[in-house]
Formats: structure tokens, sequence, C-alpha cells
């Protein structure tokens, strides 16, 4: 591909790409409620399935993947990522028995590791600084819209031909999509400079974690993540359990709900974030403050209204507020990492976000879950559902020390 279409190419490619990411991944908590029928699970084991399983490879790959990408070529090492996933998602498809169903998991969790890092810093070589929160939410873009497609052809084809069928309808498309990325060429000006070649593993992240904005954004990545990936685990048999709803339903609404609405938040916090940023750098993280405790109060009705109507209603705007810190905290990470170091630099943050938010959120709501079930029986999985919803506070409390470490490193300059 030449240089100058590959440059128009690579926004679509890289939001098609996190468009698959997200379906493959949103698969299993769409059907996850036929997959614990079927094996008989707790909720503390589906729990680990969606999460820790999951995360367990997913958090060690994340970062070898990342900086092999910053020394060779992030556009190589995401195609063949890509592939490796696609093909463990369809193998998820295949599996007879629970301990394969998790092997194949933990592969997924391998590939998909290499798909937030070297993404960001693809676009970061794309978008200049003053258009790189909105670019940020064009490639969120295809994270939310994958989401929306994951619960609802996970929920309609688990419903009608089992949830097998839904892994191998989501995983096999990945293929064609990785040989054409495998195409793109990477733009003449920023290929990573000899020095850093040459930089090991432990020193690239050294280097770093020197700035301290850049590690209160790592922590706040993970913590952000939680307030995302905790809810989504569970919504789905959330809303079969409490409202009594038939899983087609609830996938396809859900997935709709949660998608477009953190579609409609990262495009809005993208938007916003770049005009803000150019009166001070702190004000999105500000803006990011104000969302996320309206995105909790959002979330609160969710669980405890009783009309199903209402409370998927609200669902959007909770996605939809809590998704305007995706495109701004990814950027405000990539504006503090060196450029021949921006997908190593995503890479602690998305280390923080498997952890956290993708394995040890799910967790804590599962076993919550059980450890409520003798006293409130189906209606269980909602107090605990309320319960994490501090995370948002803390999220919020993070948010607020991100903009002073902003504001802090700006008086040097203006002294």
């Amino acid at each position: 591909m030449e240089p100058s279409r590959s440059r128009n190419a690579l926004p679509v490619l890289l939001a098609l790409v996190s468009f698959m990411n997200y379906t493959d991944r949103m698969v299993l908590p769409a059907v996850a409620q036929s997959i614990k029928q079927e094996f008989a699970l707790s909720d503390t084991a589906l729990g680990l399935l969606n999460g820790f399983v999951f995360v367990a490879l997913y958090a060690l790959s994340s970062l070898p993947l990342s900086r092999l990408a910053d020394r060779t070529s992030r556009s190589a090492v995401l195609a063949g990522a890509l592939a490796f996933w696609s093909l463990a998602t369809a193998a998820c498809g295949m599996v007879k028995t629970f301990g394969q169903l998790v092997v194949a998991r933990a592969c997924v969790g391998i590939g998909e590791s290499a798909a937030q890092p070297v993404g960001y810093a693809l676009v970061s070589e794309q978008f200049p600084v003053d258009q790189r929160h909105r670019g940020m939410g064009w490639l969120l873009l295809g994270n939310n819209l994958g989401i929306t497609a994951g619960f609802a052809i996970g929920g309609w084809l688990g419903a009608h031909y089992g949830w097998r069928a839904a892994f191998l309808a989501v995983g096999l498309p990945g293929i064609l999509l990785a040989l054409a990325l495998a195409r793109y060429r990477t733009p003449a000006g920023s290929r990573p400079s000899i020095a850093v070649k040459q930089m090991g593993v432990i020193d690239s992240y050294t280097l770093l974690l020197r700035n301290p904005t850049y590690r209160c954004l790592v922590l706040l990545s993970g913590v952000y993540s939680m307030t995302i990936f905790g809810p989504v685990a569970f919504l789905v048999p959330f809303f079969v359990r409490s409202h009594g709803l038939p899983m087609a339903v609830v996938g396809a609404l859900t997935g709709v709900a949660i998608g477009l609405g953190m579609a409609t938040g990262v495009m809005t916090g993208g938007a916003l974030a770049d005009r803000m940023a150019k009166e001070s750098p702190d004000r999105p993280q500000r803006l990011c403050t104000v969302a996320i405790l309206l995105s909790a109060l959002c979330f609160a009705v969710v669980l405890t209204v009783a009309n199903p109507w209402l409370a998927f209603g609200a669902t959007f705007v909770a996605a939809a507020l809590g998704a305007i810190a995706s495109p701004i905290i990814a950027a405000a990470v990539q504006n503090e990492a060196p450029a021949e170091l921006r997908a190593t630099a995503a890479s602690l943050g998305t280390l923080m976000v498997s952890l956290t938010g993708i394995g040890l959120a799910p967790l804590i709501i599962g076993m919550l879950s059980d450890a409520l079930t003798p006293q409130y029986g189906k209606e269980a999985l909602r107090y605990a559902l309320l319960i994490c919803l501090s995370f948002c506070v803390l999220t919020a409390a993070l948010h607020v020390e991100t903009a002073r470490r902003q504001r802090a490193a700006l008086r040097p300059q203006a002294a």
C-alpha cells in the first residue's frame, strides 16, 4: 500500500481493528448465562472466566508486544496479534469442556493485549497534539460499536443457535482484516531511532515512570476501567435475573445501550477536550471528574428502577457519561510519552486495565453476588453492582489529582 493512501486508510483500519477487538471480547458476557448453566458455574467462576482467565496472559503479553511494536513495525505486530486472537475466539466455539474454554479465552487475551497500546501509538502518528483527543475518539468509537455488535450477535446467536456459534461467527472475519492491516506501512519520519531500538525493556519503563503525571495516569487508567468492565460483565445476567427478560432481547438491548452510549461519549469527550485543552491542559480532566460522578448516579438508576425500559435508557446515559474520559486519558498518556515509546507507554495503562478493570472488577462483583445470595437470592447481583459504584468516586479523585499534576508541570515553564 502506497504511503499516502495508507495514511488515509489507517484511521478506518484502526477503527475496524478496535471494532473486532471488542466484538470478540463482548460475546462472552452476552452468552455468560448459557455458559454458566451448561457447565454449572458459580458467579465467582463466571467472574474468573470474564476477568482473570482472560487477563492472566493479557497482562503479561501487553508489555513485550508493545515494546516489540515500538522497536520494529507497529502495524505488523498489530496485524499478527489480530490474526491470533481471531483464531482463538473461534476456538472458544469449538471447546467441549470448561477447561478448554479457559485455555482458549486466555489465548484471546494474548492477542488482544496488543490492540489498545499499539493502536494508540498509531493514532498518535496520524494526529497532531491539538487533534489527538478526537483521533482517540475515532479509535475508541470502534471499541464501542464492537460492544454493541458483541452483545447483539452473541445474544441473538446464543439464543437461536447456541453460544458456540456466536464465538465462531465473530472470530473468523478478523483474519481478513489482519491481512489488510499487514499491508500498511509506517509513514516516513516516524520510525524509532537507533537509541530507542537498543533500549531495553526495563530501561524504557524506567524512563517513562520518572514522569509523575504519567504514573498518575497509569493508576487512573486501571481504576477508571473498573467503572466500565465491572458492570459490562454482569449487566446481561442482571437483566435476565432481576427483570426476567429473555437473553436474546437483553443481549441486543444491552449492546445498543452500552455500545451506542459509549460511542456518543467518546466522540463528545474527544471534541470537547480538544477545545478545552487549548485553554488549559488540565481542563479535560476536570470534565472527566464531573462526567464520572454523573455516570455513577445514572447507573444507580439502572440498578434500582422497576421498569426495564427506563433501566435501558439510563444505561445509555450512564455509558455515554462514563465514556467521556476514555479518549482524554488515552491522549494524555500519549502526550506524556516520547514519540518513540508511545506503544510502550500505553502498555502500562493496558496492564492496569487488565489487572483491575478486566480482571479484578468482575471477580469482586461475582464474589459479592455469591456472598449476598443467601440473603437476597436472585437480587444479590443487583446489590453487588450497587456496592461497586464506589469505583466511580475513586476515579473522580484520581482525575482531580491528574489535573493538579498537569498544572504543576506548567509552573516552571511560566516562571
